[in-house]
């Protein structure tokens, strides 16, 4: 019996230290898998997973359901009524009871076009709803783009800092063996040591930058964690820094979007300006009446029918839509303007954004050559120190200027990519 329990004491203890190590183990954002995100899964992670993009998708939907109105409009409406009555009046002696019924359908036949125009606002509709979806598609891959490329830049930079801390350690020693050999004052080491709690500082900030990065990328890309999220460390070759040419205006997506809703209220416009033609319906029932409409044949229980066409002009209903078309028509205009000024932003807007691609582009192609030759700088500098003809101020210096115009060759290759999204996110997709 002590044997027994002993071993189910055993695997109790080992049963709990192994879900107390599995739990841990959940728990530790450090001991989830890595997930890699290259730029090339932006778009297909956005448009799956952004709850925005999805909102407008079903948006999308939604309009796409209303529209084929037109057709719908001459589809014949079915009612039918049933109920049970009781009924007195002063000539009876007693009250009467009696069930009732009817059935009815109704055929439009013609409504001065009113219905053809709703059915062309619902499909103009759907039209917005496919532009407005693009911008929203195009908003939130920008962000995605902008952000990932952000987080690049920091990529490279933390490992720069991290390259500029080893060199100043290495600059530190040697100055230490200077400073040893009487060949320099103890300023020389101790401007090293000033310098590494600079990059030091500046590592931290990255870091915390880096993960602001990472926050806000999962939030586009719908992602629930962003502490395992893992982005490129080196920005992509740039063939060519002016290969785009300028959009066409029309294609802008704000234009389109402010053309259809000018179309959307011409239509109504029109719509609400035919008050006055009229509408014709067929229309046909079949019923048993109550007692209250017709006592005498509802008591025989005689059935009755009817079939004919109907006029109806509502003249009450015309001044008010003289109204409503006046201020439809002054909307319409309204959005046309808004539509105009849209294309000078636009086009302005391009040129700028083409403008600063093609400086960028010219930036980027004397980049590596000036980095290049801010470290053959540093080498030479590194040797003469060696042989004392520097002294540690040039060491320093000459070191700063190399990871200078490192951080401006990181600058200018993530401005252009930013540029680039920018540039994307004003047109409409092929």
């Amino acid at each position: 019996m002590s044997l027994k329990m002993t071993h189910l004491g055993f695997l109790i203890l080992s049963f709990s230290l192994l879900s107390n190590y599995l739990w841990a183990s959940g728990s530790d954002p450090k001991s989830q898998v890595i997930r890699k995100i290259k730029f090339e899964d932006l778009a297909q992670i956005v448009t799956e997973k952004n709850e925005n993009i999805e909102a407008s998708r079903l948006h999308m939907e939604a309009q796409n359901e209303r529209t084929g109105r037109t057709g719908r409009s001459f589809l014949p409406q079915l009612l039918a009524t049933a109920g049970q009555e009781q009924y007195k009046k002063d000539s009876l002696p007693d009250s009467k009871s009696a069930a009732y019924w009817k059935v009815e359908a109704n055929v439009n036949l013609f409504k001065g076009g009113r219905d053809y125009l709703e059915g062309r606002i619902r499909n103009t509709s759907h039209e917005l709803s496919k532009v407005d979806y693009q911008i929203e598609l195009k908003n939130e891959l920008k962000e995605a783009k902008q952000t990932y490329w952000k987080i690049v830049s920091i990529n490279q930079l933390l490992a720069d800092t991290e390259q500029a801390l080893q060199k100043n350690e290495q600059n530190y020693k040697a100055a230490k063996r200077r400073v040893g050999a009487g060949m320099a004052t103890a300023a020389d080491s101790v401007q090293f040591e000033l310098y590494k709690i600079s990059l030091t500082r500046r590592l931290t900030k990255l870091e915390l930058e880096k993960d602001v990065g990472l926050n806000q990328l999962s939030v586009a890309l719908a992602l629930d964690e962003h502490e395992n999220i893992e982005v490129a460390t080196e920005y992509p070759k740039i063939e060519s820094a002016t290969n785009n040419k300028v959009s066409n205006s029309t294609s802008y997506l704000i234009v389109k979007k402010q053309n259809s809703l000018e179309q959307i209220e011409k239509l109504k416009s029109d719509q609400v300006s035919r008050w006055w033609w009229p509408k014709l319906d067929a229309y046909a029932s079949y019923y048993l009446p109550s007692l209250s409409e017709e006592f005498t044949d509802a008591t025989a229980k005689d059935k009755q029918w009817m079939v004919g066409v109907k006029l109806t002009i509502d003249l009450g209903q015309g001044f008010e839509d003289l109204v409503e078309t006046k201020a439809r028509r002054n909307e319409a205009k309204a959005f046309h303007n808004r539509a105009a000024h849209s294309v000078r932003e636009g086009k302005a807007h391009d040129h700028e954004l083409q403008h600063d691609l093609h400086v960028l582009g010219d930036l980027i192609k004397s980049a590596d050559s000036d980095t290049a030759l801010a470290l053959k700088f540093l080498k030479l500098t590194e040797n003469e120190y060696n042989r004392g003809a520097k002294n540690g101020p040039d060491l320093l210096s000459a070191t700063q200027t190399y990871f200078e115009f490192r951080q401006k060759r990181n600058e200018y290759y993530r401005d252009y990519l930013s540029t680039e999204a920018e540039l994307d996110s004003l047109t409409a997709s092929e």
